[in-house]
């Protein structure tokens, strides 16, 4: 085995030496023999993720100071971190980016739409059924017998699925364990009718279990995760995808039989996670999206205009130390993109390779710069759950006293097979992204140009004023709650050609090329005046 990981890791060192735009994921897991272990990895969109290292933490609590000694280099190739969003993490982030002052951090977008199902069932009323249903999973996977006889007629009522357990640490599990109680709605219907049935189960088993209304709230964010983990996923393709998650529940109709209260408590909990998962970089994707543009300016919801717009992507270019002359260059830029003017005119659903192959190099455009980094940001951990998903199957019970090494030895030797297989299915023409039985994703990860077309037409998505988020300090008055019926046209989402593909060529972008040696002294508000944005 030793020969085999040095041949992979000299392989891994060879695939990351050329890539100048790589996300650092970083997370946690807890193995069966209750070790605390932190993986690591570098990740980019569109390519195969590489593991870094397996660190064992246990007995130092995952503190962020001890997480930040995983040693990486200097870190030049490294654009951004996205993490998971506890306490640890989020102070985690914050000392990366002290340290490595370039590096842009942002919390997992699929843990948050994680918690938004997690915090939507935690409503009285969603977890009294809920807990019904995990009795009733219990019960039938715990007992041979009427497990047996449930599966029995669960095949005569052509059911394919069986009853799925929840699991806290796994995506959605909580909804698929609701969607199978109710697949197996009329089999259990049936089997309780049995008079010996009567006397072993009792009341246990609620034969209808009012649960639909949650699974109906909870399938739009269901579909979206399985939607955006992949590899081509972009801080736009999940905006995008935020917005459509927000125009299906606006849509969704109060039935009589559906439970009121927790009707206003999912439009609470969902205005509120809306609003702290739109920062101001995913705002930026999505704006920088040649599709979206207009999208992005005229979300009201947000009120951000293209001012704000501006002053995001001056902040970032202080950042990464850009000179006063490149942030007015920078402006420039942005002023004739808003305008679709110029190189700027058309669009592609491939944000990131439409702004690569732009016919203009980078020492011209400074915003293709900006844009090409932004757009290869990683915004998700998935990689990092799929990655201690293979650790749990090489962890079984008579493999459970691994040393951490070995450990990690063994899944880099899986994640190099499974790269092995990856390239083999692309280069066959073959589809290389999860499919899910119970989503309706999509065939490909990239904008759905139809779906903007008619978020244009027909929706727009105002949520209440309700935040914790601190990138919403400039919203000010009341805003109707489209929930509640209000449909806005989007009558500002820029139509373009779908069809453009502009020739140009292919440039290596880095964040720390066009940094100066000290730091910009340049300040933003008198650069927005003299370029006359202020009044915009």
């Amino acid at each position: 085995m030793d020969s085999e990981i040095a041949h992979v890791q000299m392989e891994d060192i060879a695939r990351l030496k050329g890539r100048k735009r790589l996300t650092y994921l970083l997370d946690g897991w807890e193995d069966k023999i209750r070790q605390s272990l932190y993986g690591s990895m570098a990740a980019e969109v569109n390519q195969h993720p590489v593991v870094l290292s397996l660190e064992d933490m246990t007995g130092h609590q995952g503190s962020a100071d001890k997480l930040l000694e995983v040693s990486i280099g200097d870190g030049h190739n490294i654009i951004a971190v996205t993490t998971d969003n506890p306490t640890v993490m989020q102070s985690f982030r914050r000392k990366f980016q002290a340290k490595f002052y370039w590096v842009i951090t942002l919390p997992c977008f699929l843990h948050g739409l994680n918690t938004i199902i997690g915090e939507i069932c935690a409503h009285p009323f969603m977890k009294k059924n809920v807990t019904k249903a995990t009795c009733v999973v219990t019960f039938f996977n715990g007992s041979h017998y009427w497990g047996g006889q449930l599966k029995e007629q669960a095949k005569i009522d052509n059911v394919k699925r069986g009853l799925k357990k929840n699991c806290e640490s796994r995506w959605y599990a909580l909804i698929l364990q609701s969607m199978s109680v109710r697949d197996h709605r009329k089999s259990l219907s049936h089997i309780c009718l049995w008079e010996d049935a009567q006397k072993k189960i009792g009341d246990v088993i609620a034969i209808v279990l009012p649960i639909d209304q949650g699974i109906k709230v909870a399938k739009p964010i269901v579909d979206l995760i399985g939607d955006e983990e992949s590899h081509e996923s972009s801080l736009a393709s999940c905006m995008i995808g935020l917005i459509r998650v927000a125009k299906a529940i606006s849509q969704l109709p109060l039935e009589e039989s559906d439970n009121f209260d927790f009707w206003l408590h999912l439009k609470t909990v969902f205005n509120r996670h809306f609003f702290a998962m739109n920062t101001k970089i995913h705002t930026l994707a999505l704006f920088l999206h040649p599709i979206c543009r207009k999208l992005a300016i005229s979300q009201v919801a947000n009120g951000r205009s293209f001012k704000f717009m501006v002053e995001t992507a001056l902040d970032v270019a202080k950042q990464w130390r850009w000179d006063e002359q490149l942030a007015k260059s920078l402006v420039g830029d942005l002023k004739e993109y808003y305008k679709c003017t110029g190189i700027f005119v058309g669009g592609q659903a491939d944000a990131l390779d439409w702004w690569e192959t732009l016919p203009v190099s980078t020492e011209q455009c400074p915003l293709k710069a900006l844009a090409i980094i932004i757009h290869s940001i990683v915004p998700h951990a998935a990689d990092i759950e799929c990655y201690f998903s293979g650790l749990g199957g090489v962890q079984s019970i008579k493999r459970c006293n691994l040393s951490v090494h070995t450990f990690e030895s063994l899944s880099k030797l899986r994640s190099s097979y499974a790269y092995f297989l990856y390239k083999m299915d692309s280069k066959a023409g073959k589809p290389v992204r999860q499919k899910h039985a119970h989503m309706h994703t999509h065939p490909e990860c990239r904008l759905n140009v139809a779906l903007a077309d008619e978020l244009q037409r027909s929706f727009a998505w105002i949520p209440p004023l309700t935040t914790d988020s601190d990138d919403q300090d400039y919203l000010a008055g009341d805003v109707p709650d489209v929930l509640d019926g209000g449909l806005i046209d989007w009558s500002e989402l820029e139509r373009v050609n779908k069809g453009i593909t502009p020739t140009g060529f292919i440039e290596e972008i880095e964040v720390l090329n066009r940094s100066s040696d000290h730091v910009s002294g340049w300040n933003i508000d008198a650069l927005l005046t003299s370029e006359g944005i202020a009044l915009m």
